[in-house]
């Protein structure tokens, strides 16, 4: 028969033994959550149809995980429609041939954003940017080296 100490440490151990187990299921499952929750966005957008959207910005969301352009686009009636355009991270936004920043956009500005319509009808798209955006701002493409170069060039030198 254990004696009353052998049977405590027998009782401690297979409390340990359980909150080990309970330890990895639970971090297993925080490292999981994250994971299964990023999305894909092609589902929710027609992408295999391009639209055109002409209006002005009323507000440029620079944030992780998905940036969103906003503007007010007058539809064939006159009727004004906030939209909303679903972008890249910022950092994806940041590198290569788009190089935009929080300043890319402000709001007035007058853009011509090429994008995929919502599927469900819904004044929501998708810029499916990932290298480059068919965008126009104030009537000048963001993604223009010349036009870039042009602001870049002092007043007195142009």
């Amino acid at each position: 028969m254990p004696s009353r100490l052998q049977s405590h440490y027998v009782c401690a151990a297979k409390m340990r033994l359980h909150f080990a187990t309970f330890a990895i299921f639970a971090g297993a499952l925080a490292f999981t959550a994250p994971v299964s929750a990023h999305h894909g966005t092609a589902p929710n957008y027609k992408m295999d149809e391009s639209i055109v959207l002409t209006g002005t910005v009323t507000e440029f969301r620079w944030r992780n995980p998905h940036s969103a352009l906003l503007l007010d686009v007058k539809d064939a009636s006159g009727k004004v429609i906030n939209y909303a355009i679903e972008l890249p991270s910022p950092g994806v936004m940041a590198r290569g041939k788009m190089g935009w920043t929080r300043n890319t956009f402000k709001a007035g500005d007058l853009v011509e954003f090429h994008a995929h319509p919502s599927r469900t009808g819904a004044p929501v798209a998708v810029g499916g940017c990932t290298d480059s955006c068919e965008v126009l701002i104030n009537g000048v493409s963001p993604n223009n080296p010349e036009a870039d170069s042009k602001s870049a060039t002092p007043a007195s030198a142009q």
